[in-house]
């Protein structure tokens, strides 16, 4: 197990195994911390653009919607995100303790019928699934532990698993 500096947002980064462990503030600093982290981490296996491109939009788009929408402003909470290798695809696990959301259930977006009518956001969710090879989202609501956990051991209510395929 290796450690690593931890940066803004990121309250610790390590190594165990074949997988990279993360603890982010509910901060949208996080996810600059935290992507340059994994970039550290799997730069040793030469992904292409496109598989690079797929998983850090899904980090991005995934934590920010935590940080955004699952927790009341100004709160002090715990994202913990683990990574793993695979010769095929990056399995990212996503645990918080905020909101319940079960993006596998919401509802695609309206097709756009103009620039001027378009609105702002919400298509996030949808391109998630587009580039995920796979999705789960779980929610336990007997396991709150107030988010304020340091180390990399909270129990979430909440874990999205999502796969990144790392092939075209």
């Amino acid at each position: 197990m290796t450690a690593a500096e931890p940066g803004p947002g990121l309250r610790a980064a390590r190594t165990c195994g074949e997988a990279l462990q993360l603890v982010l503030d509910n901060d949208l600093a996080a996810i600059e911390s935290g992507r340059r982290k994994i970039c550290e981490w799997l730069d040793p296996m030469k992904l292409s653009p496109k598989a690079t491109h797929r998983w850090e939009v899904v980090f991005e788009e995934i934590v920010s919607n935590i940080v955004r929408h699952g927790f009341s402003p100004g709160s002090r909470h715990t994202v913990f995100v683990q990574a793993a290798r695979t010769p095929n695809t990056i399995d990212f696990t996503f645990d918080d303790d905020g909101r319940p959301f079960d993006p596998l259930t919401a509802p695609a977006p309206q097709p756009l019928r103009s620039l001027e009518t378009a609105p702002l956001g919400g298509l996030g969710v949808a391109l998630v699934r587009r580039l995920a090879a796979a999705m789960s989202y779980e929610r336990d609501p007997e396991t709150a532990t107030g988010g304020t956990s340091t180390d990399l051991t909270f129990t979430p209510r909440n874990r999205l698993r999502v796969s990144i395929a790392t092939g075209e």
